[in-house]
């Protein structure tokens, strides 16, 4: 009996302290399971993270294409800038030809380019029937205006270009005209501007048929001038004839060249059918008798008092200068006087030059008397008004 009742009672004890133990077990368990829920919530906050990381990356990336794009847009720019600078350059060099080229050498010596497009140089840059507006809009401003004989020749690079209105559209330039409307000037013809040494345009054109000589009598005396023959026709000759100058340096230099068709009997034909005078109108005719009527009483006072109003109707370079300022330093025009000025004849010889033939009854220290003298001005019309360029005396008579 005692032995089932102790039996009994061990396992009573034993039952209790088995349950004791799983509270603690369990505890542990539930902090286990708290530690790992824990993790697990730590773990579950990592991609909250990753997701934010990835978005802010995702942000810069979506930002960078935009930054892309407008450094993109800033180089088209730039790029389209460059491409107009060059394109600019580009039809700048188009009005320059090498004298050395064999297409620039076909164009100036063919006969047949110049018949077909009725271009003294034919090429497709600056043609007939453009305007000032035009050619200036595609290919800059002028670089100068030439003294072209019959009128000034506008120069782009090295092509020489004559317009409708005579004078370029141009302000502060003396030579231009800032009352020409550019877009009514238009291109009559365009010859070729060389503006090289004579030696150079020699080596590479080869000799001259006539070699530089220079011209005397009318307008444009004194003008340099070398040929070419472009075509020996069978009465006629084609030459092209280029202008030089003496640069600073007493050089040569080549400027325009122009084509003249010169019968081969012109001096025969001359002599039997003189050429007629081209008319000017009544308007023309009026202004050229004001000139020359204001030009001799200026030309009165240079004499008498040295006055210098003169330089407004003869250039300072002029042969008509040189030759007057020599009078009048010489003295033996003092006291000068005009009695009687008579317009006897106005010619227009080409384009913007007139010779104007002049009656004048005059006396001065040196004529004994009064004396009649008849003198040819070649006269050309400037943006400035009429200018005389030279004279010469056809006659001279004593009448005391």
């Amino acid at each position: 009996m005692r032995l089932i009742f102790f039996s009994i009672i061990s396992l009573l004890i034993l039952s209790s302290c088995q349950s004791n133990e799983n509270p603690e077990e369990t505890a542990d368990d539930a902090e286990e399971t708290t530690i790992e829920s824990s993790i697990g919530s730590t773990n579950n906050e990592m991609p909250e993270e990753t997701t934010s990381n990835e978005q802010s990356e995702t942000n810069e990336s979506s930002e960078e294409p935009a930054e892309e794009n407008k450094n993109s847009e800033n180089e088209e720019e730039e790029k389209e800038s460059t491409d107009e600078a060059n394109d600019n350059m580009s039809d700048e060099n188009a009005t320059l030809f090498d004298i050395h080229s064999d297409e620039v050498q076909q164009a100036l010596f063919s006969s047949s380019s110049v018949e077909e497009d009725n271009l003294t140089f034919s090429q497709d840059v600056i043609t007939q029937g453009m305007s000032q507006t035009e050619v200036e809009e595609r290919y800059g401003t002028y670089d100068l205006i030439y003294p072209g004989h019959g009128g000034p020749v506008v120069i782009y690079g090295n092509l020489g270009v004559n317009y409708s209105e005579t004078f370029p559209y141009g302000t502060n330039d003396e030579q231009a005209d800032e009352d020409i409307n550019p877009d009514e000037n238009i291109v009559e013809d365009v010859k070729f501007y060389a503006g090289l040494p004579y030696d150079e345009v020699v080596n590479a054109l080869g000799e001259p048929d006539i070699d530089v000589y220079e011209t005397e009598g009318g307008p444009v005396s004194g003008l340099q001038l070398m040929e070419y023959v472009i075509e020996d026709k069978e009465n006629s000759t084609l030459t092209g004839t280029f202008w030089l100058h003496d640069n600073e340096s007493g050089e040569k230099t080549v400027d325009l060249m122009t084509i003249d068709e010169v019968p081969d009997d012109a001096e025969e034909i001359t002599a039997q059918h003189p050429e007629e005078s081209e008319g000017i109108d009544a308007e023309d005719e009026e202004r050229i008798e004001s000139f020359i009527n204001g030009y001799i009483d200026d030309l009165m006072a240079y004499y008498n008092d040295g006055n210098e109003d003169i330089l407004t109707r003869t250039g300072e370079t002029s042969p008509n200068y040189e030759k007057i300022s020599a009078n009048r330093a010489s003295g033996n025009y003092d006291n000068h006087e005009t009695y009687d000025t008579e317009i006897i004849d106005i010619t227009n010889v080409e384009g913007n030059e007139y010779e104007v033939t002049v009656s004048r009854e005059y006396s001065h220290v040196t004529s004994n008397g009064r004396s009649v003298t008849e003198v040819e001005y070649s006269t050309v019309e400037t943006p400035q008004g009429f200018k005389i360029f030279d004279y010469q005396e056809l006659d001279n008579e004593s009448i005391e």
